[in-house]
């Protein structure tokens, strides 16, 4: 495999997949879900399926190209739903019909089986809707994060030339950088450059 491309300071999976636009706000952003390879290597990295799951869909790499198209619009829906959260917005409702339509379609897409643990029954997805289990999933991960965490742990990165967003998981809920190598070591650079003049 090449080099991981992805961005993971997220610490949550739809974190990580708003993040796969590399270099956002800048003019020229970075794409890091270019191919359905990609998709699927990122679902597979991000748990959002299993290894075995992402080898045999990386298999169908050419007809996958209409399933990234869906991924990144839905990425771009969940971005506008943060910005607007970050900015003390209320969420457009065209967004959020839209993530609503995909999570439905993504609990649709799952069905019961018998269970070899300890419950009556495992989710399993339709063998019928393959193509679409990287898109399914990142949908039910958006699910969670826009339904289980609270608003106030999701935040930006403080420079104003990172739009990565993170769940900030510090014990006193202070985290203000997407990394603390990256823009944090630079942000602290600028201040102590401006400090100094």
């Amino acid at each position: 495999m090449s080099a991981n491309p992805f961005e993971w300071s997220g610490g949550h999976p739809a974190l990580d997949l708003v993040n796969t636009l590399d270099e956002r706000p800048s003019a020229s952003p970075i794409e890091n879900l270019a191919t359905y390879r990609d998709l699927t290597r990122f679902a597979a990295l991000a748990g959002l399926v299993d290894r075995r799951t992402a080898a045999r869909l990386e298999q169908l790499d050419n007809s996958g190209s209409h399933i990234v198209k869906r991924v990144r619009r839905l990425r771009e829906h969940l971005h506008d739903v943060l910005a607007a959260a970050h900015s003390l917005h209320q969420a457009q409702q065209s967004d959020l019909d839209a993530l609503s339509a995909a999570i439905k379609a993504a609990h649709a897409a799952r069905t019961l089986v018998a269970s070899t643990s300890p419950g009556l029954a495992d989710r399993r997805w339709s063998p019928a809707l393959a193509c679409e289990i990287p898109l399914h999933a990142c949908s039910l991960a958006i699910e969670r994060l826009l339904v289980d965490e609270p608003r106030k742990r999701i935040r930006k990165c403080g420079a104003s030339d990172c739009d990565v967003y993170y769940l900030d998981t510090s014990k006193a809920h202070r985290r203000q950088w997407c990394s603390m190598k990256a823009c944090g070591n630079r942000e602290k650079q600028r201040r102590w450059r401006c400090a100094t003049q």
